[in-house]
Formats: C-alpha cells, sequence, structure tokens
C-alpha cells in the first residue's frame, strides 16, 4: 500500500489537479491519500469534501496550527492505517511543485532497491531550480549547506523538501524510540529536515533520487517566512546537538 500524505493551507486552486493526477498515475496500486487541512480560510475544504473518492482520507484543524503538528497529524494517521513494515508513505507539497510523475521512481527505490527514505532532490546530479525567486534559493540552498555541514548524511543534499518517500517500518521505528509526540518538535518548515535528521539515527538506507523544482507551477503565495525560518534552523541545530549527545551516551547504533 502507498500513503501519500498531502498538507493542506489555502490551496483551492491546487489540491484537486493534484489529487487528479495522483488518481491517473496510481490507477494500478492501492493507495490511501491523507490530507491535512491546516485551517484553511479559503475554499479548500469545501473542495476536499466534495471529491468521491473513497480512497481520500481528510484530517481537519479549525485552526491554522504549524507544519510540525500536520506532519505528526499524518504520521501518526498513516502508522494507524497501515500494519505492514513494508508499506510505502509519500509527502509532497499540495501546489503542484511535487513532480508527481516521479512517485513512482521513489516508490522503487524503497521496494526494489532496498532504501527506507528516498528523497526527491534538486541538488542530485540533474536536479534543480527552475523559476525560484532569487532570494528564496539562495535562503534554501544556505539552509540545506548549513544542515549538511552540522549533521551530514552519506550522499544527501537536500535536507528541507517536503518531498520524500518512506518506508513504514523505519516510521515506526522512529516514534517507538522517540515518542508519539516527539518525533517532530520544530512547528514550522524546519520540521522538514527534523525528521530527516532523526531518522539518519535509525537507518543509514537514505538515498536521493534528482527533482525539478519548478516554482512556476505553483499558484498562490508561498507560506513561509524566511526570518522566522532562520531562527527556526539555529534553534532546531541546538536541540539536534543535543539528542545526538544522548544518542551517543547511551551508546545507540545506526540501524536500528
Amino acid at each position: 500500500m502507498i500513503y501519500f500524505v498531502l498538507p493542506i493551507y489555502n490551496e483551492e486552486k491546487n489540491i484537486s489537479k493534484v489529487i487528479s493526477r495522483l488518481q491517473s498515475v496510481m490507477s494500478d496500486r492501492s493507495y490511501k491519500i491523507i490530507v491535512v487541512n491546516d485551517g484553511s480560510t479559503d475554499g479548500s475544504l469545501a473542495v476536499l469534501k466534495g471529491l468521491t473518492d473513497a480512497n481520500i482520507i481528510i484530517e481537519n484543524y479549525h485552526i491554522n496550527m504549524n507544519i510540525g503538528a500536520v506532519f505528526s497529524t499524518a504520521i501518526a494517521s498513516v502508522l494507524s492505517k497501515s500494519n505492514k513494515n513494508n508499506d510505502v508513505v509519500i509527502i509532497m507539497e499540495s501546489d503542484q511543485t511535487s513532480e508527481i510523475n516521479l512517485v513512482k521512481k521513489l516508490t522503487k527505490e524503497i521496494e526494489v532497491n532496498n532504501q527506507d527514505v528516498v528523497i526527491a532532490s534538486r541538488y542530485k546530479k540533474n536536479g534543480r531550480y527552475e523559476n525560484f525567486p532569487f532570494l528564496r534559493e539562495i535562503f534554501s540552498r544556505g539552509a540545506n549547506y548549513l544542515m549538511h555541514f552540522c549533521f551530514p548524511i552519506k550522499e544527501v543534499y537536500d535536507y528541507t523538501i517536503f518531498f520524500r518517500a518512506y518506508r513504514m517500518k523505519v516510521l515506526r521505528d522512529a516514534v517507538k524510540y522517540f515518542g508519539p509526540f516527539g518525533l517532530i518538535q520544530s512547528k514550522g518548515f524546519v520540521a522538514n529536515a527534523e525528521i530527516l535528521i532523526k531518522l539518519s539515527l535509525i537507518t543509514k538506507r537514505i538515498s536521493e533520487i534528482p527533482f525539478t523544482y519548478n516554482y512556476a507551477k505553483k499558484i498562490g503565495v508561498s507560506k513561509i517566512r524566511i526570518f522566522r525560518t532562520i531562527n527556526e534552523y539555529f534553534v532546531l541545530i541546538n536541540y539536534l546537538k543535543r539528542i545526538f549527545k544522548k544518542w551517543q551516551k547511551l551508546g545507540m547504533k545506526k540501524g536500528f
């Protein structure tokens, strides 16, 4: 089973197109789409309720929480629904920037090539940015360089992208170690880096495939707040350093 996680905040112009394309690509596979509506103030929830596919599961916040809370809700949801360690969870953007044609390649890396986490990477050979705002790209590159410098993962360079696939077992093992409310402590977009770095303590089988992030596909404005996010990265670094020290003190080894 493939579980898709789609975080939603004011995506009424995008979400039905994303789901329609997923339905087409996954017509030959069993799948569920977990949509977490994070207190949208536009017509996103109405659009979702108008979809009749039984494979769509809606989790709804009445007020806007944060992306960390959305991830926590989504992971708890898929873990409660899956009883197979080799099921795959794919987290995607809901604004049409995640390349849906890569879904099967991400899945194959887990099911055939025995990876636990697979990242759609802008920094893998043949991956790139397209039509990206200049300052946003500089910020993104700087954040990824900083995360890789502080917490190097072999052959991994894209720490901040949403678009990833996870083997169910590695998420289940991480929740077992960090607790149901401890896997994601970050509130904002740095949650992407937090979960990846924590999973690097659990498994060595993390890889990347090339991904072109074409910002022109996005309809609507970005939700990221750069200066607040910069501060959150430095808070995350200090927090994760303490986690790594505790891990080493306990004598834990990769390969949980």
